[in-house]
């Protein structure tokens, strides 16, 4: 374990989520008639899914069904005053200190069913382990957790197939099909379970072109159109708002280089389908971020002004925005110590943000950051926190159910490899960072979801060339 640099502070639990199973058994009461019929069988009652193996601070869902495999009503209610809390409708919450648990069940229906079942809750082992390949390679693809713990892989260069994660059985299953190829877009999960896809590039013809097109996935009807945007986008963020709507900032409005950004902004609507302009940034950002606040406002930080390669002035910010969907327009607020593109920005637990990495103007002898830096929305100031172990840019960065970040992959420099094989596990609270180092791939411009469980699924991506399927768990 190597130590960092930071300003140290009380880190508060993620609600995270995850898997476990109890049974029910009870015998139905009864005597026996005059007439010489015997009691009634047992009345069996289970409760899916089949297994609890949950990491502290996470979360669970259980759910009851009779020996025919209909739902039945129960409640539940944790044995141990500090086991966590569980909601009537099973939904069960882990503390933050690893052990053993018990879930006690108690049939609505049938008297006198009650059972206890044992939840593991465990720490993070701060390791990796090979999964499953994905069915298509995939590289600036989008990745998103759905209702019901699978995952979503949209886009990517090579296929329109959408597939889903399973994490019951590691394995990927065909999801829909799109109908073209879509990449460098942007994944927005919406009220009731379905998700934007929006912009990107896709193919006419023989070319490669900016898409304003935009669809919805849903998982019981499959894919359909939305829209259009009201500008072609590429390499633009979207973040949604507390009411569903989903914000779109920035990005390039065709593909190729000395592409100038664009600093419009555009409003979803999931109730009617459409999009409609808002107000536009300070400054013309791609490669930026944008983050949800705790008060509502989202943070737009960094960014490049364009891809100017020889013709035109390639700036990179370090400057930040709020914009207020109240007012729905933007206004400066603290800078970064250094400007970046290509960066991460993490809502932590206390309702800061971390920001990672990047690819940078400010550094002598390379342009791949080790900078962390943290937003307070309170003073609108960023501070310092220390530094990667490693430098990264479009790597990925994962805010586990103990609090910490973990930060995976990413374009490196100094490794050997353009693309990182190393991950490390930030703790903010400790000032401590712990590294690891992946024995399957290098990857960048890859995803990493948090499944319900708190483990993370690393998928797709790129170790330099195309894309890969190589498909990694941290556990």
């Amino acid at each position: 374990m190597k130590t960092m640099r930071m300003r140290p502070h009380s880190a508060l639990a993620s609600l995270g989520a995850g898997l476990g199973v109890v049974f029910l058994g009870a015998c139905g009461g009864g005597a026996s008639s005059s007439g010489g019929v015997g009691a009634p069988a047992p009345a069996v009652l289970k409760v899916l899914p089949a297994s609890a193996d949950i990491k502290v601070g996470g979360a669970l869902q259980v759910w009851a069904e009779n020996a025919q495999g209909s739902p039945v009503p129960a409640s539940f209610s944790v044995v141990e005053p500090q086991g966590g809390l569980v909601t009537a409708t099973g939904r069960y919450q882990a503390p933050l200190v690893a052990g053993t648990y018990h879930l006690r069940a108690t049939s609505s229906q049938v008297p006198g069913a009650v059972a206890e079942v044992p939840v593991r809750v465990s720490l993070y082992q701060a390791a990796l382990s090979t999964a499953p390949s994905s069915q298509f390679s995939r590289f600036d693809h989008s990745a998103t957790l759905l209702p019901d713990g699978s995952v979503l892989l949209a886009g990517g260069m090579e296929s329109s197939l959408l597939e889903r994660y399973l994490p019951a059985s590691g394995t990927f299953v065909q999801a829909a099909d799109l109908g073209a190829r879509r990449w460098a877009h942007q994944a927005s999960p919406l009220p009731g379970g379905g998700v934007l896809l929006s912009g990107g590039v896709g193919v006419s013809g023989a070319v490669s072109v900016a898409l304003a097109t935009a669809q919805v996935y849903d998982a019981g009807t499959g894919v359909r159109p939305v829209g259009p945007l009201t500008a072609s986008r590429l390499l633009h963020a979207a973040e949604a708002l507390e009411d569903g709507r989903v914000l779109l900032t920035g990005g390039l409005p065709a593909t190729g280089s000395d592409i100038q950004a664009v600093a419009t902004a555009e409003l979803f609507d999931p109730a009617t389908g459409g999009f409609a302009a808002t107000g536009s940034m300070g400054s013309p950002r791609t490669g930026h971020t944008a983050t949800r606040l705790a008060n509502g406002k989202l943070l737009i930080a960094g960014g490049r002004n364009s891809t100017c390669l020889f013709g035109c002035q390639e700036l990179t910010w370090a400057s930040a925005e709020l914009f207020d969907p109240a007012t729905g327009t933007f206004s400066p607020t603290g800078a970064m110590a250094q400007a970046r593109y290509g960066h991460t920005a993490t809502p932590l637990p206390d309702g800061r943000i971390l920001i990672a990495g990047g690819t940078t103007p400010d550094l002598p002898n390379t342009d791949v950051s080790t900078s962390l830096e943290i937003y307070d929305p309170v003073t609108g100031a960023f501070t310092l926190a220390g530094a990667m172990l490693r430098p990264r840019s479009h790597h990925t960065a994962t805010l586990l159910t103990d609090g910490r970040v973990l930060l995976a992959g990413g374009r490196t420099v100094g490794e050997g490899s353009l693309a990182s094989a190393t991950l490390e596990v930030i703790d903010l609270a400790r000032g401590q960072a712990t590294l690891l180092t992946s024995s399957l791939t290098t990857r960048y411009r890859h995803t990493a979801t948090r499944l319900l469980s708190g483990e993370v699924v690393l998928a797709g991506g790129s170790e330099g060339g195309g894309g890969i399927k190589l498909t990694e768990l941290f556990r």
